[in-house]
């Protein structure tokens, strides 16, 4: 009667052992946590520090890679979709590193900044209009 309690036991451990020795961080779990969950989390905290608005280029670059992590991890490309992943969590800590300093004032440009130089009343030949504020103007016209 014991050994055939033992060997039942050990017929119900196999499938639990194959299964975690299947699932140890391979394939779709490694990309739970380190792209969905990582790289998720960080981008979501720079759009809270409205790194969109201060560090624009890190911002949307985080967005990009972690939507193409995204796009890689559907077609089963988990190493590349690793990468992509790990590149938007790089991105987007730059970019909560540059709200910061915006936030405590050690920056003082952003992609807002509405400071455009004074232009010389004699080079406006616009009929005496103001211009709009941020406008180009190409040869003196």
């Amino acid at each position: 009667m014991p050994r055939q309690r033992s060997v039942r036991l050990t017929l119900a451990l196999i499938p639990a052992l194959l299964l975690s020795a299947t699932l140890g961080g391979c394939g779709p779990f490694g990309y739970l946590k380190k792209v969905s969950k990582d790289a998720t989390k960080v981008v979501e905290e720079a759009q809270a520090l409205e790194a969109e608005k201060y560090a624009p280029y890190e911002y949307w670059s985080a967005v990009a890679y972690l939507e193409q992590a995204k796009v890689l991890m559907a077609y089963s490309e988990y190493e590349r979709s690793f990468d992509y992943g790990e590149r938007a969590k790089q991105l987007a800590e730059e970019a909560i590193r540059k709200s910061e300093r915006m936030e405590s004032g050690q920056m003082t440009e952003s992609i807002d900044d509405d400071t455009v130089p004074a232009a010389d009343d004699d080079a406006d030949s616009s009929g005496g209009d103001a211009k709009a504020k941020g406008s180009i103007s190409i040869g003196g016209k």
